[in-house]
């Protein structure tokens, strides 16, 4: 059985029971792809990259506004450790080495466990990473609303491609240096990993030690950096989406939209941050939504005030492709 939708897609909503944001099954490298960083992902799921809204000088040589207030970064966490990060489908069990079999190709004798990830349903994942992982994040996401309210019809006559694909700054990054992923559509489907440590963390279904995967399973994908430029594997960030309006002077929504997080994956918050013309045709606009896709930390969940004029009671859909 294949994937329904798009592999970057599934992997994302699979993995969101994570609360660092959204899963990248195509990890993009951290010097094209770091907070700060605005652009949009292709068909394929591949980031462009429009500009670095840390570089002034960078924004204005590409046709844009500089953001006018100071960016403020949180303080890097750069000494995290975690072990393997699977769905919310999948579970470990942990084989017993004693009888001294060899248990597949590419995975040492000497390993101190071995664990077997399966799922019960047709879709699993699994991210191995090696530590660190490095945590940088903004405190503030207004700055990046107020910067793309002045700048969202330039970007749309320069990239129009935003109509299609949104567009994306991104405010938090976990990153590491080497990482393999694995999604699997296949139910009962068996993969085997060895570990050199022999403790796993509260909560993971793995040690964070060294990890070694099987030769013999089909599926994996390994991204790897070369110094010191790591590899993103989890994001938060701000979408914003382009909807194309037929009569420019009809009102937004102004009022901010929760969808809550699915699991313990991105909070969602929605809301109508302006609108602009349409380059094409003088008497339509664009409305411009944005949406948080945040870590899920609970003292940033909170409302930050809602307008009392013309409140949007429309639901949608959590599981809605990001």
């Amino acid at each position: 059985m294949g994937f329904e939708g798009s592999v970057d897609k599934v992997y994302a909503q699979i993995m969101s029971n994570h609360p660092f944001g959204i899963a990248l099954y195509r990890p993009q490298k951290e010097t094209v792809f770091r907070i700060g960083s605005c652009g949009y992902f292709d068909s394929f799921g591949s980031w462009n990259p429009i500009a670095n809204l840390e570089d002034a000088a960078e924004v204005k040589r590409k046709g844009l506004t500089p953001i006018e207030v100071e960016l403020e970064r949180a303080p890097i966490e750069d000494d995290i450790r975690w072990g393997p990060k699977v769905s919310s489908t999948a579970k470990a069990t942990a084989l017993d080495l004693t009888v001294g079999l060899p248990v597949a190709p590419g995975i040492p004798v000497n390993v101190s466990t071995v664990f077997k990830y399966t799922s019960d349903l047709d879709t699993g994942a699994i991210l191995l990473t090696e530590s660190p992982i490095t945590h940088e994040r903004f405190y503030h996401e207004s700055p990046f609303k107020n910067w793309i309210k002045k700048n969202s019809l330039n970007i749309l006559k320069i990239w129009p491609e935003v109509r299609t694909y949104g567009l994306w700054v991104v405010t938090s990054t976990f990153a590491t240096q080497r990482c393999a992923i694995n999604l699997w559509s296949k139910k009962g489907q068996g993969l085997h990993v060895g570990f050199s440590a022999d403790v796993a963390g509260l909560g993971e279904v793995g040690p964070e030690g060294e990890w070694y995967r099987s030769q013999t399973d089909e599926g994996w994908v390994e991204y790897g950096g070369k110094g010191k430029d790591r590899t993103v594997v989890f994001f938060g960030g701000l979408k914003f989406q382009y909807t194309w309006l037929m009569n420019k002077q009809l009102k937004p929504l102004k009022a901010p939209k929760f969808r809550g997080a699915k699991d313990n994956g991105p909070v969602v918050k929605k809301e109508t941050v302006g609108v602009v013309d349409d380059p094409e045709d003088e008497d339509a606009g664009y409305i411009v939504d944005c949406e948080e896709y945040l870590e899920n930390d609970p003292s940033r969940t909170e409302a930050e005030g809602n307008d009392d004029d013309d409140i949007n009671e429309d639901e949608d859909d959590p599981d809605e492709d990001w």
